[in-house]
């Protein structure tokens, strides 16, 4: 749940869903993990939707936070502010999207350098990182770690295998069949250009 925390929390702030209970954001989501985590169902009934499962949270914390307004409700402690909650929802998915997909990426990085990292490989990791991210050229990139271009392009583009293979393996998780992952990589790319 670590990818989920953030994006969770970050969307019940923005949302207004933890204000609609006087709560702060990360105890709406602590509360809704732990209500919902701590039995198999939960996740069982996740698998038989077929939804991918951040948006099977999304729409978990939602009315995970509905029961917290009718029990408050009920004890006449908050007044209800549902149609506000709801329209600043849908204003909010787009955000919650960005911020799942940054949450993968973070993932899958911190991986991969650790992964490199355990077999004695750091520097692939920085050379990647000049390559795609500072955007030197391969002959740059070699000239510092002393390898001829092409020794870093073969570098680089195992390093991305492995990056690739990690977020497709946290799309898995997700509920995305692995037909389906290219096109989910491919949509959290249009999600990263659009903001």
């Amino acid at each position: 749940m670590k990818a989920y925390r953030a994006p969770l929390e970050q969307y019940c702030g923005s949302t207004g869903l933890s204000r609609s209970v006087a709560m702060d954001a990360g105890e709406v989501v602590s509360g809704f993990f732990a209500s919902r985590l701590t039995g198999v169902e939960y996740l069982s009934a996740w698998t038989r939707s077929g939804m991918p499962l951040r948006n099977w949270l999304r729409n978990g914390i939602h009315l995970h936070v509905h029961e917290l307004r009718r029990s408050r409700q009920r004890e006449r402690r908050i007044e209800s502010n549902t149609e506000a909650v709801e329209a600043a929802a849908e204003d909010e998915a787009a955000p919650f999207e960005r911020l799942w997909v940054l949450s993968v990426l973070n993932g899958a990085v911190r991986e991969v350098a650790r992964e490199l990292d355990a077999r004695g490989r750091p520097a692939e990791w920085r050379m990647f990182w000049q390559h795609h991210i500072e955007e030197q050229s391969h002959e740059a990139v070699g000239r510092v770690f002393g390898c001829s271009a092409s020794e870093s392009a073969q570098i680089c583009f195992r390093v991305r295998g492995m990056l690739r293979d990690s977020i497709a393996a946290t799309l898995c998780a997700d509920g995305i069949r692995d037909e389906a992952v290219l096109r989910e990589i491919l949509d959290m790319m249009e999600v990263l250009r659009g903001s």
